[in-house]
Parts: C-alpha cells; structure tokens; sequence
C-alpha cells in the first residue's frame, strides 16, 4: 500500500490557483525544448501572469537563458517565491544545484520533482509553462501526473527521422496520460537565406506525423542567430524581434482561448 505523502494535498492546492499548464516535451534532449519553453512563457508574458517551471533534473539550464544563475529565491511563508524576469516568475531545479552534476536515481529524482511543486509559491497565475524532462520515463510520468490543474502539451522535435521517431513515442505517451497535444513543433527546421529555405538538418515529415494522431497546430521555426544572441547577450528582449516569437503566435493565440473558456 502506497504511503501517504502530504505534499501530494499542498501541490493539489498550490495548483488550483493556476488557471492552465502548458507541458513542454520532446522525449528526447538536444531539441531546443528549454529555448522553445522561454520564448512561450515571454510571449504569454506580454498578457497574461506567467510562471515558467524547469524540471529537467539533470541539465536544468533555464537559470542561465534568463540570466537567473546567481540569483536564490526567496522563502516566505507559503514557500519559495520564484525570482520574476521579464514579466515571468521562474523556478528551476538549477537553482538549488549550480552547475554541479546530479547523480540522483529512481525515487530521487522522483522525490525532486514533488518537492519543488511543494515549496514553490507561485500565488495566483494564468499560466504555468513547464519545461518537462527529456524522455518518457519516470521523470516525465511524476511532472505529468503533479502538474493536477488543466494543461495541454506542446511537443518539440527537429527535422532528423531519430527525433521524429522519438517524439512520436511522446505522442503516445501523451494520450495515454489523456493529456492533449496542443501543438506539434518543428524546430530549426530551416535557414532564411536571401528568401530561401535552406533545410540544413535535412526533410523531416512533420506534417505527416501530425495527421496520423489528429494534431491540428504544427508550426515550423527556423534557425534564427537572433535567439542564440538574445541569449548569449542576456537581453531576451530581442527574443520579440525573432521568426520563433512570430510562429509561436498561433500556439498563443490558441492557449489564450482556451483561458477565456475557463473565465
């Protein structure tokens, strides 16, 4: 018989004062899902109240695309507050680790992801985007199943068949949690020279994908310097400058709607 956990009711409650949780997952690293994540959060940011959760165990690097490495959130009463950027509260598993590795097994990752649900106080918000773990194993079923209010899940893969074979898994992994697939990205799908496409990862049948399990958003960002730079510079404003805030628009556009249902 499974033991009792009173985080379970605290995480049940933080929850119920987040209106909807976008889940962002590949199945697999290297994708740009964190990059993707970020740049959903600032667009959302610019409307509506905004929290951007990191749960990658192992290589949590949020902190660093916000400029938030050094910096400790602070405690009150009801939690942790997580430290607010650019309109968006963020709170990782980075903060608590630097840049030191995490040699954490099985139930300890699984312990992790609870605690950080618990402690954090985000207080009222209209959206959390969670940046979920690579994979689809233990770390990915806790988040999915924790993360208790209304969500939906926005899949990343890059056009190379090995992504497009683990994100498929993903997918399925998806339905079977009955967690809707929102959207489906391809990204760094190509490069804009002179106004044309140049497929530098090669053709990926993304489209095909999305109508084999009924997924209507697909959308296709480009390899854009503007958002390495945003990044490396430490002035994400220039993310509002770059083809991926642009495409991500009809994801949005989409989870706006879905927020006024539920007002």
């Amino acid at each position: 018989m499974e033991k009792y956990d009173p985080r379970d009711a605290i995480i049940e409650e933080k929850f119920r004062k987040i209106k909807f949780s976008v889940l962002v997952g590949s199945g697999k690293g290297g994708v740009g899902k964190s990059t993707i994540a970020s740049i959903l959060a600032l667009s959302l940011s610019r409307k509506f109240s905004v929290g951007l959760l990191d749960l990658d165990v192992h290589g949590p690097v949020i902190p660093e695309i916000f400029g938030l490495e050094n910096v400790e959130p602070k405690e009150s009463k009801k939690g942790l507050i997580p430290p607010e950027k650019y309109g968006v509260k963020v709170m990782s598993l980075g903060f608590f680790t630097e840049k030191e590795p995490i040699p954490m097994r099985g139930n300890a990752k699984t312990d992790a992801i609870k605690e950080i649900l618990a402690i954090t106080n985000w207080g009222p918000l209209d959206f959390l985007v969670v940046d979920l773990p690579p994979g689809t194993g233990d770390e990915t079923l806790t988040s999915v199943k924790y993360v208790t209010n209304s969500k939906g899940a926005v899949l990343v893969t890059i056009p190379s068949k090995i992504s497009l074979s683990v994100v498929e898994r993903a997918i399925r992994l998806f339905r079977e949690l009955n967690v809707s697939i929102l959207a489906l990205i391809n990204n760094m799908a190509y490069y804009s020279l002179g106004g044309e496409k140049i497929s530098i990862l090669g053709e990926a049948h993304v489209e095909e994908l999305a109508r084999k399990y009924g997924i209507d958003e697909v959308v296709e960002i480009p390899i854009d310097p503007k958002v390495s730079k945003a990044i490396e510079s430490g002035s994400l404003e220039l993310i509002f400058q770059s083809e991926a805030y642009v495409k991500t628009g009809k994801i949005v556009e989409k989870l706006e709607k879905l927020v006024e249902k539920q007002s």
